[in-house]
Order: C-alpha cells, then sequence, then structure tokens
C-alpha cells in the first residue's frame, strides 16, 4: 500500500519516471522527498525571478561636483593595480575604521558608481580600482557596526554602498553584497530563534530589514539569494514572538517595546513587517498562522489606544504613550493602506477569502463599510499591563488611564526633547475626542512643540507644581537624558470586564536614573478608577510629598487643561459660563460641577481640597527646552489643591465624557444621593469602589488583605486587581488581573516576568458555572470557598460562580 502510495504521489508530482531513475538505490520516501524538495526549488526560483522583474535596483544617484571630487580623490591616492582584483595603495585609516572614514568611503562608492551609470566603460576602471583598493586592504572587515538608532548613518551609508551592485561584475558585486550583509550584522538572521529574540530591535526591523531583501535579490547565485530570502522570512516570523520582560518588541497583551517599555510612536516598525510579508504573499515566503495573529494583534492594539478617524490624519493616542515627543508625532505610525494590505495577508496566511474579524475591526476603525462584515462593536474597556494602562473606549472619545512602574517608564525625556515630560502619565486620565488635537483641548501648533501648556497639568495627574520651569528639567538643563519610572512600585495597571474594568497605580516618585537627576519631592499616591456606563470614578489617597524644594511649590490632583480654541471655547461651572481672565477657589464645603470647552464633565463632590478652576492666558516654553521659543495659549484648567508638601490627602471625582448640562446635573443629582458610585474602603493598601446599577465592586488589592465585608469576596492572599459583579440570577463574576509583572532581573539591565500564585477567599460554598482551565477551587474549613489560580504577564482571568445553598 505504501509503495503504490508513494508512486501515485510521484506521479502526481509529474516526475515519477525521472524521479524513481535518479533515486537509484534510495527509498521510496527518499526518492518522494527528493521529488519535492526539487519541486520546491524550482518554485522558489520562480518566485525569486518575479521578485527581480517587480523590485528593481535603484540606480546609482550623484551630482556631477561629487563625482569629479570621488575622481580627483581617487588620483591623490596614486593607486597600482598588481592584480586582477587586486590594488596597492597607502592605508589612508590607521588601526581603526572610524565612522567618518566610512561615511567618506560610501559616499565615494556612490559617486563613481554614479560614473558608471552615466559614461559606461569609461567610467568603470575608477570605480573598479576604488572597490579593488579597499578589498585589498580589508576595509570591510574593519568597519565599526552601525548604531541602529543613527537613522542618518543607517540609511545613507549602506545605500551609498550598494550603489555598486548594480554596475559592478559578478566577483565585486558578490564581495559588496557580502561587506554590505556585514555593515548590517545580516547574520543575526542567520541564528536560532533564541540569539535572534535576544538580540533584536525595531530599529532593525525598520531600518535594516529593506536593505536585507534588496540583497538577497541582487544576489547572483540564485541558490544563495533563495536561501537569503527564506531566512529573511523566517527571521520575520520570529520576531513576531513574544519576547520576554524589557525587550523588544511584541507582548503579550499586544504592546509593542521599544526602549525597554510600550512606545506607541515607535511602532512603525510594524510598516516594514506588514510590507515585506505583503510582498512575500502567495509565496512559498508567506507568513504563518500564529505570526499573523500575533501581529494582527498588535496593529489592532495600536488603533485600540487611538480615537477613530476616515483616514489616517487626527487617529491620536494618549499624550501619555507618546513617549519623547509630547503633543506632536502621535498619529498612528500605521496607515489605512498597510492595515488593507494586511487583511489581504491574512486571508493568504488562514487560506480564507477574507480575515472577516480583522475586516470588522477595519470598518470600525475607518468608520467604514468597505467589508461585507458588520463593523466591530469595540467600545469597552481594555487593560494593557505591559503599558502599565487601561483604555476605555465609548463612541466618539477614547479614555486612557496611565502610570509609570519601576520597570515601565511613563516619560522619556530626552536631548532637546520633551524637556518637560516628567509629568507625562503621573496618574493620568486622558479624554481624547474623535477629531484629533484640537477637539481633545490639546496643543495643535507641531510648530510650537507644546509651547503655551502648563506642563505641570496632565488631565488626571497628581503632580507637585513647579515654579521655575529650569527647575522641571533633569539637570536643570536642555540636553541630559531622563526616564521617568516609580522608585520601587511596580503595581499599575488594570483588570477588563470587557464592557467595563478598573485601572489602578501605587505611585513613589523616583528622581533618579543613574544619578541624582532633580531635587526630589518624594511625592506618593494610590489611585483607582473606575470605568463604566460612559462615566469614570476616580479616586486617589496617600498624597504625600515633602523634600528641601521651595516652598511654593504645591501639591495637586489636576483635574483637565484644555487648549481654548474657536470651536471649543466654553466653560461652565456649576451652570455659569466662565469668562477669559477668571480665577475661582472653591471651598471643600462646595460641591462643584464643571464642564470644559471640549465637554468633558466633572463633578467633584463636597470634602475636596481646595479647587482652583482658571480661565485665561499663559505662557510656556516649548518642550525642546529653555533655549525653545516659549507661545502663549488660552487655557481651561482645573485642580484640587493638596497644599505644600502635604501628608496623606486624597480625593474623588466622576468624568462624564461627551456631557451637556441636563447630563451632569443628573449625574450630580444622583451621585450625591449615593445611587452611582461610591468609596466603599480607601485605605493605603486597599481600595474598594461600589457601583450601584450594576452591584459591582471593584478591589484595588495594592497589599494582601483579609477580613473584608463589602461584598462576597472576604481576602485576597496577594496584591490583584478584582471586580465581583453580582448578577440578577443570584451567580456571581469575577475578573482578576495582577498588573504587577512581579520582574525579576535577568541581569543589571534586562528583566523577565514572574508569574502570581493568587488565593481568593470568597464567602460561602460555591461552585464554578462550567470549567476555566487553571482555575481551582475548593471549601474551606470555616465554611468559605478558596478560589485559587496562577496570572501571568498580567493577563485576565474570568469566571462565573455559582452559590450553593
Amino acid at each position: 500500500m505504501n509503495l503504490t502510495r508513494n508512486l501515485y504521489l510521484l506521479f502526481l508530482c509529474g516526475m515519477c519516471t525521472p524521479a524513481v531513475h535518479a533515486a537509484g538505490n534510495m527509498t521510496t520516501d527518499a526518492a518522494v522527498q527528493q521529488t519535492v524538495n526539487q519541486n520546491t526549488d524550482e518554485t522558489k526560483l520562480k518566485e525569486l525571478a518575479e521578485f527581480r522583474k517587480k523590485y528593481k535596483f535603484p540606480e546609482p544617484k550623484a551630482s556631477e561636483s561629487e563625482l569629479k571630487s570621488a575622481q580627483m580623490g581617487l588620483k591623490m591616492l596614486m593607486l597600482q593595480r598588481t592584480g586582477d582584483y587586486t590594488v596597492t595603495g597607502a592605508d589612508l585609516w590607521g588601526e581603526k575604521v572610524m565612522n567618518q572614514h566610512l561615511r567618506d568611503v560610501a559616499k565615494t562608492v556612490r559617486a563613481l558608481s554614479y560614473g558608471v551609470q552615466k559614461y559606461g566603460k569609461s567610467a568603470k576602471g575608477d570605480l573598479d580600482l576604488y572597490l579593488d583598493y579597499l578589498f585589498t586592504h580589508n576595509f570591510f572587515l574593519r568597519m565599526p557596526k552601525l548604531v541602529y538608532s543613527n537613522y542618518s548613518d543607517v540609511r545613507k551609508i549602506p545605500t551609498d554602498l550598494m550603489s555598486a551592485i548594480p554596475v559592478c561584475d559578478e566577483v565585486r558585486k558578490a564581495k559588496m553584497i557580502a561587506a554590505v550583509q556585514k555593515l548590517l550584522e545580516v547574520d543575526v538572521i542567520r541564528q536560532g530563534d533564541k540569539a535572534i529574540l535576544n538580540w533584536i530591535s525595531s530599529d532593525y526591523i525598520f531600518n535594516i530589514v529593506p536593505y536585507v531583501f534588496n540583497l538577497a535579490l541582487a544576489n547572483p547565485n540564485d541558490q544563495q539569494a533563495v536561501q537569503d530570502l527564506q531566512l529573511l522570512s523566517g527571521f520575520l516570523r520570529v520576531c513576531t514572538r513574544y519576547n520576554v520582560g524589557n525587550k523588544d518588541i511584541l507582548k503579550p497583551d499586544g504592546t509593542g517595546f521599544h526602549h525597554n517599555a510600550h512606545y506607541n510612536g515607535y511602532m512603525y516598525s510594524y510598516k516594514t513587517w506588514v510590507e515585506y510579508f505583503y510582498r512575500f504573499k502567495g509565496t512559498s515566503f508567506k507568513i504563518d498562522p500564529k505570526s499573523y495573529e500575533r501581529l494582527k494583534k498588535a496593529v489592532v492594539t495600536i488603533y485600540m489606544t487611538a480615537v477613530r478617524a476616515e483616514g489616517d490624519k487626527n487617529r491620536i493616542y494618549a499624550n501619555s504613550m507618546a513617549g519623547r515627543h509630547p503633543f506632536y508625532s502621535i498619529e498612528v505610525p500605521f496607515t489605512q493602506k498597510l492595515f488593507e494590505q494586511l487583511i489581504e495577508i491574512g486571508a493568504d496566511a488562514t487560506g480564507t477569502d477574507l480575515d472577516k474579524e480583522l475586516a470588522a475591526y477595519y470598518n470600525y476603525f475607518f468608520k467604514t463599510d468597505k467589508y461585507p462584515v458588520p463593523a466591530a462593536d469595540a467600545n469597552g474597556f481594555y487593560q494593557y499591563n505591559y503599558s502599565s494602562a487601561g483604555v476605555y473606549r465609548q463612541p466618539g472619545w477614547v479614555a486612557v488611564m496611565k502610570s509609570p512602574t519601576a520597570m515601565l517608564w511613563g516619560s522619556e525625556i530626552y536631548n532637546k526633547t520633551n524637556r518637560f515630560g516628567r509629568y507625562q502619565s503621573h496618574g493620568t486620565l486622558e479624554i481624547l475626542y474623535d477629531g484629533g488635537l484640537v477637539p481633545t483641548g490639546y496643543p495643535s501648533n507641531n510648530e510650537n512643540k507644546g509651547a503655551g501648556w502648563d506642563w505641570n497639568m496632565m488631565p488626571g495627574s497628581t503632580t507637585v507644581h513647579y515654579t521655575n520651569w529650569a527647575e522641571m528639567m533633569p539637570y536643570k538643563n536642555d540636553k541630559d537624558r531622563f526616564d521617568q519610572k516609580a522608585r520601587k512600585s511596580n503595581f499599575a495597571g488594570a483588570v477588563s470586564m470587557k464592557d467595563y474594568g478598573l485601572f489602578a497605580t501605587a505611585f513613589d516618585q523616583d528622581d533618579r536614573w543613574g544619578s541624582q537627576r532633580f531635587t526630589p519631592t518624594n511625592l506618593t499616591f494610590c489611585k483607582s478608577v473606575l470605568a463604566i456606563d460612559g462615566m469614570l470614578f476616580s479616586i486617589g489617597n496617600g498624597i504625600s510629598a515633602k523634600g528641601d524644594y521651595a516652598d511654593n511649590m504645591i501639591t495637586a490632583t489636576n483635574l483637565f487643561q484644555s487648549v481654548v480654541s474657536k470651536q471649543y471655547n466654553k466653560l461652565t461651572v456649576n451652570g455659569q459660563e466662565v469668562t477669559k481672565g477668571n480665577r475661582q477657589n472653591y471651598a471643600s464645603s462646595e460641591p462643584v460641577t464643571m464642564i470644559n470647552p471640549v465637554s468633558t464633565g466633572f463633578f467633584v463632590p463636597a470634602g475636596h481640597d481646595e479647587l482652583t478652576v482658571i480661565y485665561d492666558e499663559q505662557e510656556t516654553p516649548s518642550s525642546v527646552g529653555m533655549a525653545g521659543k516659549p507661545a502663549k495659549e488660552v487655557v481651561a484648567k482645573a485642580y484640587m489643591n493638596h497644599g505644600v508638601k502635604p501628608e496623606k490627602k486624597s480625593y474623588s471625582f466622576v468624568v462624564v465624557p461627551a456631557a451637556d448640562e441636563a447630563k451632569m446635573k443628573d449625574v450630580a443629582d444622583r451621585q450625591t444621593k449615593g445611587e452611582l458610585f461610591s468609596v466603599v474602603e480607601m485605605q493605603d493598601s486597599l481600595h474598594i469602589i461600589k457601583y450601584a446599577p450594576k452591584n459591582v465592586l471593584a478591589y484595588s488589592f495594592f497589599t494582601p488583605t483579609k477580613g473584608l465585608t463589602a461584598g462576597e469576596v472576604v481576602s485576597s492572599a496577594t496584591e490583584l486587581l478584582l471586580i465581583e459583579q453580582k448578577n440578577t440570577d443570584g451567580s456571581l463574576s469575577l475578573g482578576m488581573a495582577n498588573p504587577n509583572l512581579r520582574p525579576k532581573m535577568l541581569d543589571k539591565k534586562n528583566w523577565k516576568e514572574i508569574p502570581t500564585p493568587a488565593f481568593i477567599e470568597l464567602k460561602g460554598i460555591w461552585q464554578m458555572d462550567g470549567n476555566v482551565p487553571g482555575v481551582f477551587l475548593k471549601t474551606m474549613e470555616n465554611g468559605n470557598t478558596e478560589v485559587s489560580c496562577l496570572l501571568r504577564n498580567g493577563l485576565p482571568v474570568y469566571m462565573k460562580l455559582v452559590k450553593q445553598k
């Protein structure tokens, strides 16, 4: 039977007789495999030929003056040919080839290559002589490594050197290909998966992959060209795997890392991924389904953190996720066209006509009906614990909550960039509106680089207000770097119940980054935000600050700051419109209702610290630092003043996006009557928020806690976030996650995640409704139920329980 089947397979391949004869003494199975290999090789060679037809190698480009300068420099070298490919001449580079040497040589190669392209044989001798001179002196073996973050060198030097490839004979072409591959460290794609993941950077994917592809197509050895394309495709697939800890790029929750943290702005590497998998679509080099699903999740995630738009413009994500680019370059770095290409890649990878899920997301994100599927309903709450963030999506707006941890920075302060970004994500609560920066109330003049914005006051943040802008910069200058992290706490993030969710953070200010870069303020706070039914209830306590800083620097919780524009200019407080030039303080006894100029409503119940509301013009420096040109903006802003160097202050307020006066009156009335949110517990170790309309209790366990009586949960043996919802049929829905990734250092720089063994005690005896893998229930001696599971990677665990009578 096996022999008959194998011969039949050979016959189907159209290779029966030749394969059997060529096999000689081989077994039939080996002959079949050889036939398959031959067939595969032929397919790949045909695909290689098609790639070469479709993707032409760029021609050398230079000016006539560059060519004349290169020719003059070549004459001055006084080179002498000693063989077909050897040349004598002075070694100009000494013991070590420097970056500038490399730039100069690459420029000369490009200019001489342009000469060959334009003048033919009369100029080819110059190029051959110069290249052979470089090869004879082993120049390319002595090259310095490229720094992939130096985009100028990475994009210029290889391009210049590769100018020679189209005009070289095959021997020199092969040598040049090998030289550029060495420069680009292409050997990394030939190593094992573990080595690739340990080494990879999103800069490499974005900058280097196009060169690797072109070098493969240019290789005169077809078999080697095919092998290099296989290696490139495999490399791109490996890079979609989830990497440990702080290493680039993808994480299990869909976020993407660069510079040791989630960094939306740097995820333009996704462009390269999709571009080259799109080139490989329909070929033997195409993406596999698992790699596709990971890449798809990453792309969807970056869109989930941003507002919707009909095209690529004004699709902004939160400033707290902007890295070193506050208020500019915060549009999603992945285009509509690429999204469409990814949908085609998905159909090819999965063997279907259409990835309906991704097509539904496309229709939703781009507000269209382009694909024949209903638009996805993506309203709800999303947890991104590798970003220490929660995202709440509703029609027309997105709320983003974020805070730094000891391992995940919340802002990246760079040379002449984001100089005042210290508070970029200090427990922030940002409301972003469809339409981009202006409808959100953010600075929209990119030339001003945020000038006119009060850098003390990111919405929702708790901060120590600087009165001297120079003091707000690391080392008080425009160039020293700083990554803003927490000192010790790694607790910041969220748990989602899909339609709604909870964000929380325990923050302790770090003022060091290798060395002391700020006068310490020792700021601490604990925050929780329950986002549900289109509202967000924010509470905070343990707000303290102390140190040798100035006595005029208050600590405040900043409710909002909105840049006023022609369309968005109305501020109301307690139903009354506020005019420009107004500054008003509201005492603790007074509940306050506000709607800011971009329609975000706030209700602050009585008992708050002094509330200050301002509608006026202000002048501040730009994000490039004190050397940058300051600008003026008219802004509306409000903050709760906790005083100078306060101890253990607290707050609570309700946020209602897209509000009007009627909605805010209803919210204020219901909240005052206790019909909406209530604070059950607000201690340093625990927050419990109750939402009455849906019988929800949200727990922020900052530390292990026991003896609880608010709901069915009695205790937690570990830190975590938990939501308990009592359903109308008496069942109990639970969702839990630990935003603390419990990082364990692998070396001085790198860390990995450690799972959390979680143990929750519930009142009475409960049974699982259905089966949840990895979750275990045990009846305790006291008649209660212990729920245990292992929480991994900040991801949630859900269960539904039924109480036994």
